[in-house]
């Protein structure tokens, strides 16, 4: 199974399809391409425990001018009845990234997981996690109840259209059947985060309303 999503096929035309297509010297990868990465390699982090024993797939795509990157990694089981969860990391050093979400509700619509689901969202939350402010809802998607998150802020902390933005957002459903209660969503977002290893590391976020 491919986990991609629409947003990277739509600016990114060679997309690789397997990491063995994909093969570049440590740390270098071949710009307007979507390449896999190792565990090692991705900054993106989910410390829920119900994700321990999940696999994870990530990718990085950088476009050919190096301003605009996107990590994602997405944690599956091979059991379907398990916890999934998705992040997707999209930064800009000029202005709006590629993906620029306004609405946690918008997360759906990157991910082919929920392609052919209809959801019902709940009421827009706002928390804190190591990250900064974060935006959230829960919601009800095909079997499943999901929180859907989105952290965005720029370098220079205060918004402007030139201004280089930074979109963190993602997902994390629990087994089908199961409830998700106000502060399990809230023990989510705790546990979101990234390693600051790669020079594109953004500064603490400021939220963006």
């Amino acid at each position: 199974m491919r986990w991609v999503f629409r947003r990277i096929y739509r600016v990114c035309v060679g997309v690789c399809l397997a990491a063995t297509a994909c093969q570049t010297e440590p740390d270098r990868y071949p710009p307007g391409q979507a390449v896999w990465i190792t565990k090692e390699k991705t900054r993106l982090i989910f410390n829920a425990p119900a994700l321990i024993q999940s696999g994870r797939k990530a990718q990085r795509f950088t476009d050919h001018s190096g301003q605009f990157v996107e990590e994602t990694v997405e944690w599956r089981s091979n059991n379907t009845g398990k916890t999934i969860a998705g992040i997707l990391l999209s930064e800009s050093s000029i202005g709006p990234p590629i993906t620029d979400l306004q609405d946690p509700q918008e997360v759906m619509q990157l991910w082919a997981v929920f392609r052919t689901l209809t959801p019902t969202f709940g009421a827009l939350e706002q928390s804190k996690n190591t990250l900064g402010p974060v935006l959230w809802r829960r919601a009800s998607i095909g079997t499943r109840a999901c929180v859907l998150f989105l952290q965005r802020w720029t370098i220079i902390g205060t918004f402007a259209l030139s201004a280089p933005i930074t979109n963190l957002s993602g997902y994390y459903c629990r087994p089908p059947g199961a409830v998700f209660p106000p502060e399990t969503a809230e023990d989510v977002i705790q546990s979101i985060g990234f390693r600051r290893h790669t020079p594109a590391s953004p500064r603490p976020p400021i939220i963006l309303q």
